[in-house]
């Protein structure tokens, strides 16, 4: 300890006062390695004490003798015989202390404590323990000092411990490193025991049986293959050496002799490295038979250590605190629980006979307690069977521990009927004369609290009345402490909600003598969170504030409440969400420069704030410049603001800060892969797919396993692609996924969403085969889920409409037979929905068949009887009034321009009785022109047809609802020269139509040509400017005046030709 403290102070005279200090203690090897570490750290010019310098240090010029060289080398083994792992410590705090010569202390005391704790990491590392195995091959046998058998037990030790096992952060490969410990361990050993030959003395002894437990416990530990068979060895030898040296003495003589035998912890490691070698064959290997025959050789080390320890003796020995050692080692490993139980098991039975004091009720505990960590299924059974054997016991009785434990394993079971089982045991309390206490009642409690089940809440209320019971009875352990208001509390926000939880939290205010703390206002606004109340969720907080101010200490308002503000405001959907959080987290700095640390805005609460603001993409970007220290989460929360935002601007920025992460050291994750591909496949952009298959491309190469959220993000993208291929490239995206799966990544299973956006793919490309290769699509689904009944696999109304959708884009004369076909098929599994009706008229609207229209009318029909009789989701709309009405318009039937105004009157009939919502568009009147423009017949059916063409377009321009469009003008033309005799009336009626149009500024392309069809050749001239009858001929759209076509709309289709 003086050494230590001159090394912290750094000053030059120190030096010769720990020389002198030491010197006088007779520590004369490890003062000369603290001498140097001062020296070293003080930056001395003169090296005053090179006496004091060990000679391989010495011979060194005084420039060369820098702190890392001298450090390095006085950790060395052979630098110091006597220096021991402590020196090495306090010498590497020394020397690596980053100070001015001629400073005489520390800044602060702070970054001292830290430096020494990440030292001792670095002494790990860079000390040699080779070179200490070598030197001591070298010397001579007999030669071994005192101090050479100290540092070899040691580093024994050292290499031996769990603790390194667990934690060994320099070590590359942990088995490797785990089995080169071990070897160490026991070439140590092997020279421990040849220095015996020649050193007979008692010391010896005890060290060579140190040494032999030590490397027994460094093969158990070292868990690799083959460590069980090596322990079990190193056992055989130290029975051995203990045999050899108790020929001449008998253990009852000399009670001694017992700790020169092997001990409990021996044949422990033992067995237990033959129990996990047993476990290994069985869960990881699959070798039942090997693992029979690790079985029966841990048993055989059990009888061994019966036959050795567990025998009647003079001399009583208590061994429960070895035992509840081991127990609590084998505890401590989530995997050992049922090894630590037959252990127990076995002691407890076969020591019954032998005297000797070997279990207590701790043992019992730490077993159950084990099993409680587990987490195992069985947990609760195997802990309450120990439980019933402690109660049934002469030598034991339980405890409260005993039975708290076993409520901590239902605790931790997730079952339905934990609350029941939880009672029970508590009950058992009562038969036992074990007195409860307020713990036990709350672990109750909280299992009905965390199970949200109906009538949980009201339960735990009567369980709160019980304790006020005991209490007023006199126990006062019972009496209900502000936990148990908070248990409660979170019992009626699981089960009913926020405004029940805050009920108790007002009772816990209004209480005589528990106060509120901030736990109870916490779990009162995670309760108005979670539904999403920002405004309930603050007033709480507000509440919390005020109750700090007036005294209540534990009421302070921490980082943790101000985090559930925010997630209340980030779940609201509130417009001012964003601003509100900013504000909260501008008073979290204010207070954290006040100098509260505890509210210093953390990256979590950023992130949080980030999602305050996903619906400004923009907003969230700067907060993410803003943060200090940056995570996945927070580059992938601005990543999915900008893939919900849509657009290609906002795809760009999403891959830029992709990029920009991994530039900053950020390792994405596949959510934000998912979060970019998303964001190109919303963007619209001609290059989307291709840019989302790339980022699959790159997950892949970066060794990110994708998910199927991935996947079925990507094959989106390709499902809104023009390009040609698409939907090809989608359905072998998905075969990917499938076979994935099949091979045992259950994270790419592909689900009902995915089978659908291949589907849609396909409906979307315009190919011949899109139909057939959907309906294929869905009959493999159906397959899937009728084998293995897997609801993830089982087609929507969403799969069957994409079906029709795709027989009814790609055409054909069959193709409307077949999506028919396809929706009876499918009946009794799926119901087809408005929209699915919908895709299968317009199929059948562009089937071209005979009797085409009517089916679609029949449709029609269907639903406006199923909306009569009270289905409300099949109320019919202008589509599908407007659908019917093309269909007749594309047929060949005989009067199909008076069908398609009876259904444009039913409209208006089913507008006026407020089955529809509009009255007739655009569309629907425009429709109905085009039946009459395209009907053929006889020259009375031809003025039937006008008639109702010249009425429909009156109707429509004098509409106040809707008014022509360049379509509807274009639709007109056509039918006057279809349906028209050439004459005076035709020729009026064409020129104050054509200047309608041109007074709207609605001529495009079809409507000029349709003029000049139906005018004669001087009527056109004269409409055309009086230009000559051969020029007019000529004219383009593009000659004519920008009034004149100003108001006409390029449909999606021909942008899409304009923009190419």
């Amino acid at each position: 300890q003086v050494v230590e403290i001159y090394c912290h102070k750094i000053v030059w005279s120190s030096v010769e006062y720990a020389r002198i200090n030491m010197a006088s203690q007779h520590l004369w090897r490890c003062t000369c390695c603290v001498l140097l570490a001062t020296i070293c750290v003080a930056n001395a010019k003169k090296w005053s004490t090179t006496a004091f310098v060990p000679s391989h240090i010495e011979r060194q010029q005084p420039h060369q003798r820098s702190r890392p060289t001298a450090a390095k080398a006085l950790l060395l083994p052979s630098s110091c015989n006597g220096a021991t792992s402590r020196d090495c410590h306090v010498i590497l705090s020394a020397t690596s202390s980053p100070t001015n010569q001629g400073s005489k202390t520390h800044s602060s005391s702070k970054p001292r404590k830290r430096t020494v704790k990440n030292n001792s990491k670095i002494v790990e590392a860079i000390e040699d323990q080779a070179s200490l195995v070598e030197r001591v091959q070298t010397i001579p046998l007999g030669k071994l000092t005192r101090d050479d058998k100290r540092d070899m037990l040691t580093l024994m030790r050292q290499l031996s411990s769990m603790n390194r096992r667990r934690d060994d952060s320099f070590s590359t490969n942990s088995l490797r490193q785990r089995r080169q410990d071990a070897t160490m361990v026991e070439q140590l050993l092997d020279r421990l025991l040849r220095e015996r030959q020649h050193m007979t003395d008692a010391h010896n002894h005890e060290e060579e049986v140190i040494a032999l437990n030590l490397a027994i416990k460094a093969w158990y530990n070292a868990n690799v293959k083959g460590s069980a068979d090596k322990a079990q060895k190193l056992l055989k030898r130290l029975t051995e050496v203990t045999t050899a040296e108790n020929t001449k003495k008998q253990r009852q003589k000399d009670s001694q002799l017992h700790r020169h035998q092997p001990d409990l912890y021996s044949y422990a490691y033992c067995y237990a490295a033959w129990y996990r070698e047993a476990v290994f064959a069985e869960k990881n290997v699959g070798n039942t038979k090997a693992s029979s025959a690790a079985m029966r050789k841990a048993e055989s080390v059990l009888e061994s250590m019966k036959d050795a320890l567990m025998v009647p003796t003079d001399n009583t020995l208590d061994l429960v605190e070895d035992m509840n050692s081991l127990l609590v080692i084998w505890s401590n490993d989530v995997n050992l629980p049922d090894l630590a139980e037959k252990f127990l098991r076995f002691v407890n039975k076969e020591s019954s006979d032998s005297g000797d004091q070997w279990v207590n009720t701790r043992s019992y505990n730490l077993v159950i307690n084990a099993w409680a960590k587990s987490q195992r299924r069985e947990s609760f059974n195997r802990a309450h069977a120990l439980l019933h054997e402690m109660e049934r016991s002469t030598r034991v009785e339980p405890d409260l521990l005993s039975y708290s434990g076993v409520i901590s394993c239902i605790a931790k079971s997730k079952s339905s009927n934990d609350a029941k089982k939880a009672e029970v045991v508590l009950r058992e309390l009562d038969k036992h004369n074990v007195t409860p206490d307020n713990v036990i009642y709350n672990q109750v409690i909280n299992i009905h609290s965390k199970s949200g089940a109906r009538g949980s809440a009201e339960r735990c209320e009567k369980l709160l009345t019980v304790m006020h019971g005991l209490a007023n009875d006199g126990n006062d352990k019972v009496t209900p402490d502000v936990r148990t208001y908070n248990l409660i509390l979170s019992a009626w926000a699981n089960e009913k909600g926020p405004k029940e939880a805050e009920e108790v939290l007002q009772r816990l205010e209004s209480h005589k003598s528990i106060n509120p703390n901030s736990i109870s206002y916490i779990t009162c606004m995670d309760a108005y969170a979670r539904v999403g109340d920002a405004h309930n969720n603050l007033r709480v907080l507000s509440m919390m504030e005020k109750s700090f101010k007036k005294g209540n200490k534990n009421a302070k308002p921490t980082r943790r409440a101000y985090t559930s503000a925010l997630n209340g405001l980030a779940k609201s959907g509130r417009g001012d969400a964003g601003a509100r959080a900013e504000a909260l987290v501008n008073t979290m700095e204010k207070l954290y420069k006040a100098g509260d640390t505890d509210m210093k805005p953390d990256t979590t609460v950023y992130n949080i704030l980030i999602n305050c603001h996903k619906s400004s993409a923009t907003r969230a970007e700067k907060v993410l410049y803003k943060m200090g220290k940056r995570d996945v989460v927070s580059y992938t929360t601005v990543i999915n603001a900008y893939s919900t935002q849509g657009g290609e601007n906002a795809a760009k920025r999403a891959q830029s800060l992709l990029d920009e992460m991994q530039n900053d050291d950020v390792e994405p994750n596949a959510q934000t892969f998912n979060g970019a591909i998303t964001a190109w496949s919303r963007s619209g952009s001609s290059a989307a797919a291709k840019k989302a298959d790339g980022l699959l491309k790159k997950m892949e190469d970066l060794q990110i396993e994708p998910s199927a959220k991935v996947y079925t993000s990507v094959i989106s993208a390709w499902s809104k692609s023009h390009e040609p291929g698409a939907a090809l490239r989608a359905e072998i995206l998905l075969k990917v996924m499938h076979a994935m799966y099949k091979k045992g990544n259950h994270s790419m299973k592909p689900n009902c969403f995915t089978f659908t956006a291949v589907i849609t793919a396909w409906a979307r490309s315009g190919e011949k085969d899109a139909g057939e290769r959907a309906e294929k699509l869905l009959d493999g689904m159906i397959k899937l889920y009728e084998v293995g009944k897997d609801d993830d696999v089982k087609p929507n109304v969403f799969t069957l409409t994409a079906v029709v959708d795709a027989y009814a884009r790609a055409g054909g004369r069959d193709a409307a037979t077949k999506a028919s076909n396809v929706v009876r098929k499918v009946d009794p599994l799926i119901k087809p929905s408005y929209a699915t009706y919908n895709c299968l008229m317009k199929a059948w609207s562009n089937s071209q068949q005979q009797g085409a229209a009517r089916m679609a009318e029949n449709i029609l029909r269907k639903l406006e009887d199923e909306y009569q009789k009270g289905n409300k989701q099949m109320r019919p709309t202008i589509i599908t009034y407007s659908s019917c009405i093309n269909a007749w318009a594309k047929s060949t039937d005989q009067g199909k321009a008076k069908r398609a105004q009876a259904v444009l009157v039913r409209m208006k009939q089913m507008y006026e009785s407020g089955v529809i919502d509009s009255m007739p568009n655009t569309v629907a009147y425009t429709a109905v022109i085009n039946s009459c423009a395209t009907t053929y017949g006889d020259q009375l059916e031809k003025e039937e047809a006008f008639k109702i063409a010249y009425s429909t377009f009156k109707e429509l321009s004098e509409s106040k609802h809707a008014s022509p469009n360049h379509v509807t003008y274009s639709t007109f033309m056509r039918a006057i020269s279809k349906l028209m005799p050439e004459g005076e009336k035709k020729d009026a009626l064409v020129s104050s139509t054509f200047r309608l149009c041109i007074r709207d500024g609605l001529v495009d392309y079809n409507s000029l040509f349709h003029m000049k069809q139906a005018a004669s050749q001087q009527l056109c001239s004269e409409l055309l400017g009086g230009i000559d009858c051969n020029d007019a001929k000529d004219i383009t759209i593009d000659d004519l005046p920008y009034s004149w076509t100003s108001n006409v709309e390029q449909t999606s289709r021909r942008k899409r030709k304009h923009n190419k």
